[in-house]
């Protein structure tokens, strides 16, 4: 009964008065119904604007990407940039392509720490897939010394009191060092990886940023120069104005005023 009940006055506000069709004048209420404007319509050429991807330095149409072309090593010679834009099933699984380094400036080093080998192949490979994918010269993945660390504790402080028990802890290390790229660069790349940070892994990173000659001489370098500089470098200088002061008063002679 609740459900008719909701459907009939649903009915009933959905409703419209009958009007019958064989009177000769319309009703006063009864209005005619007006056509509705018509919006002008667009051609496809104003509804979208074609850019020219060569204008921004772009060699292959985005809107064409991937290409799907069969790239044989062992019959053409293709760049980096081509290789980048093909479709190539399995690429993931592949060494990524090193781009050669141009002037040998180190940028960055990333340290990955983590107690499971496994973790760390599958992170520190996909950190230089995505240095390739930017175009940062990167050494591949080093491999550093495994740090071991033991623990021997009594196994029980009752009756296997003398019987003890070893534990030890296994920390794995790999390093990646990037060159000749811009500082920009380098952040973007790095802000990824923490992004994407994997469970398990550690991550320090050393970047280095570098400044033009002549920088310390502006106005507003020698002003944060001073802000920021540590007091306790100042206490030979400050020993010595106070030194010199006590000399000269000496010099003056034994004061007048007696205590």
């Amino acid at each position: 009964m609740q459900v008719a009940a909701r459907s009939a006055r649903r009915f009933l506000a959905a409703s419209v008065r009958w009007n019958s069709t064989t009177s000769a004048t319309p009703s006063p209420t009864t209005q005619e119904p007006q056509p509705e404007p018509q919006q002008p319509q667009l051609e496809p050429q104003a509804m979208v604007k074609e850019y020219d991807y060569k204008a921004l330095g772009l060699k292959y149409d985005p809107a064409e990407l991937p290409r799907l072309e069969y790239l044989d090593p062992t019959t053409m010679d293709y760049s980096e940039e081509t290789y980048a834009a093909t479709l190539v099933h399995g690429r993931s699984v592949n060494q990524p392509f090193f781009h050669p380094r141009t002037h040998n400036i180190p940028v960055a080093n990333i340290h990955f720490r983590s107690h499971h080998v496994s973790l760390l192949d599958l992170f520190t490979h996909f950190a230089v897939h995505a240095a390739s994918s930017l175009a940062i010269p990167t050494s591949k993945v080093v491999p550093l010394p495994t740090q071991r660390s033991l623990w021997t504790v009594p196994r029980s402080p009752f009756v296997h009191k003398k019987s003890q028990e070893n534990f030890d802890r296994r920390v794995h290390k790999r390093v990646i060092k990037a060159w000749d790229a811009d500082a920009e660069v380098v952040a973007t790349w790095v802000a990824y990886l923490r992004t994407h940070a994997l469970a398990g892994v550690g991550m320090k990173v050393i970047t280095w940023d570098r400044v033009p000659l002549g920088i310390g001489s502006s106005p507003h370098i020698k002003a944060f120069d001073t802000g920021v500089r540590n007091p306790s470098r100042m206490v030979p200088q400050h020993i010595q104005t106070l030194s010199k002061k006590i000399i000269t008063d000496e010099a003056k002679g034994p004061s007048p005023f007696k205590l």
